[in-house]
């Protein structure tokens, strides 16, 4: 016998008992209440006890688990696009070029100029660069041309905008026609800083624009006299450049 039908027993007994010594028709309302109370405590311990009841509350708690997880695990982002790890990225930039410093001491006029990037993404927030520039000015009477290789940091991932720094070392070789008539070039060394913005289109096209500081470290270089001359300076490009990553 269950325990919720021993106590409504019991709690009939003593409802009698109390019938016996104040008068029977007095207590019928109490009666009533305690076989109500009686009746609701057995149906929901058999309610409880029945094992279709149970397997039914299972499967709610595990579809709710499973719900949830599935919405937690839509959240998470395949990481795949340009820039993403893993990925090659190539970009044509075009843009103004500013002459900071006299190139062999002598002033140049400002030009266009051009870059290609080449970018590999090693995580969500480094990635190798290297790159390879051309500019030309006054009339072709100096040209430029650099190879470089560095560092990228994607600085923070704003919706589909991604601010970037770059750090990179690489060759630089000016030629220059000086005043004098006479012809200088060589091999420098040098280094560029640079940061800018990057606009992801879709999964394999990005557009963006960098501004990017170049020092060419000064060396002596001999001229097509044979004389001796200092070669170097800076200069600023800023360019817009379009891409694919694939």
């Amino acid at each position: 016998m269950s325990a919720s039908r021993l106590c409504f027993f019991r709690d009939t007994e003593y409802t009698l008992n109390m019938a016996k010594s104040y008068g029977f028709y007095q207590l019928i309302p109490a009666l009533f209440g305690v076989c109500s109370v009686s009746f609701f405590i057995s149906a929901e311990a058999s309610s409880w006890s029945n094992p279709a009841y149970q397997t039914a509350s299972v499967q709610t708690i595990k579809m709710t688990r499973s719900s949830r997880e599935t919405s937690n695990s839509t959240k998470i982002s395949t990481g795949r696009g340009p820039l993403a790890p893993g990925t090659h990225n190539l970009s044509l930039g075009v843009g103004q070029v500013f002459l900071m410093s006299k190139i062999s001491n002598t002033e140049f006029d400002n030009a266009i100029g051009t870059e290609l990037h080449y970018t590999y993404g090693v995580s969500e927030l480094f990635s190798f660069e290297s790159n390879f520039g051309y500019s030309s000015h006054s009339n072709g009477n100096l040209s430029m041309w650099h190879l470089a290789a560095g560092v990228r940091t994607n600085l923070v991932y704003f919706d589909q905008l991604v601010p970037f720094a770059t750090l990179g070392l690489g060759f630089y070789d000016p030629s220059t026609t000086l005043q004098s008539g006479a012809t200088l070039s060589g091999l420098l060394f040098g280094a560029q800083l640079g940061g800018g913005v990057e606009l992801l289109l879709s999964d394999s096209v990005f557009f963006g624009a960098r501004l990017t500081l170049h020092n060419m470290f000064e060396a002596s270089k001999k001229d097509s006299t044979g004389a001796t001359q200092n070669l170097g300076g800076s200069y600023l490009s800023f360019l817009v450049h379009a891409g694919i990553s694939f």
